[in-house]
């Protein structure tokens, strides 16, 4: 979708404010529509400020600027102007979107399901990241935090987001008085970085299948008779001298997998194979 997107000839700066704007108000209405009605947190600081909401009725968009704003202050010795200022543009249009939403047009719940608010939640926040991602900007958080602990503790910055994340969702299961807000606050986490994937890499419409096989050649032949070379990548990966097995490698539709593997079935009762997604392709 992005890349698509970024195709348009428009200018390039104005193109990465309007993909922020984009992404900005997906994470909001995200918030608003599905997150506080139902007493469930995402990650990072939307999830901060929907449980100090739920304790102080402070604004959740005024917390999301003032948790996010000294944060972003406190890492400009680590990014560039321009990253900074566009960053700033990103929690200004989604905290500020929060609240006039919430407090000035009072829109409510489109649904009261904690489960589809948990999925469809998480993949509208996902979805945000992706395109304030593709304009090259945060949105602000633990990703700040997580830097600035990462270099004085000398740990992994993905390890340190995951704990911030995981510290967060038990402590709405804490504020919220039920282990159910943890559980469903866990399952938009989730969704959420499937649609942060789904948003950058796009969808996987393929597969890399290895296939072990005594037969590499002959199931290569009916293979190719089958699904024709049109979309069909095929390498052979030899083993060494005194192994009796080699590898295939092909790449394929995702509805055609079934088919490779009948014809696995079909002419080697012995061979195997391996699926992987095949998300990096481009």
């Amino acid at each position: 979708m992005i890349n698509k997107l970024a195709d348009i000839p428009i200018n390039d700066v104005l193109k990465k404010y309007i993909f922020i704007f984009i992404g900005a108000s997906s994470l909001a209405l995200a918030v608003v529509l599905f997150l506080i009605p139902n007493h469930i947190v995402a990650g990072g600081t939307p999830g901060i400020s929907i449980i100090i909401n739920y304790f102080t009725g402070i604004p959740a968009g005024m917390l999301m600027f003032f948790i996010n704003i000294p944060l972003v202050l406190m890492s400009m010795k680590y990014i560039s102007r321009e990253f900074a200022v566009r960053t700033i543009f990103s929690i200004v249009v989604s905290s500020s979107m929060v609240d006039i939403l919430r407090e000035y047009f009072q829109v409510t719940a489109w649904t009261n399901d904690p489960i589809l608010s948990s999925i469809f939640g998480g993949i509208a926040i996902g979805i945000g990241l992706g395109f304030i991602i593709a304009g090259n900007a945060s949105a602000g958080g633990p990703s700040i935090v997580a830097r600035f602990i990462a270099d004085r503790m000398h740990w992994k910055q993905n390890n340190v987001i995951i704990a911030l994340d995981f510290i967060i969702v038990i402590a709405a299961g804490i504020a919220f008085g039920r282990i159910e807000s943890a559980l469903f606050s866990l399952i938009v986490v989730y969704a959420t970085g499937q649609g942060l994937n789904a948003i950058i890499s796009g969808r996987p419409s393929k597969k890399v299948v290895h296939i072990f096989s005594k037969n590499i050649k002959l199931l290569s032949h009916h293979i190719v008779e089958v699904l024709g070379r049109d979309g069909v990548i095929l390498e052979e990966v030899s083993g060494e001298p005194h192994e009796k097995q080699k590898v295939l490698m092909i790449i394929v539709e995702n509805n055609k997998i079934r088919v490779v593997q009948e014809i696995v079935k079909e002419h080697d009762n012995d061979g195997y194979m391996v699926v992987i997604e095949a998300s990096e392709l481009h």
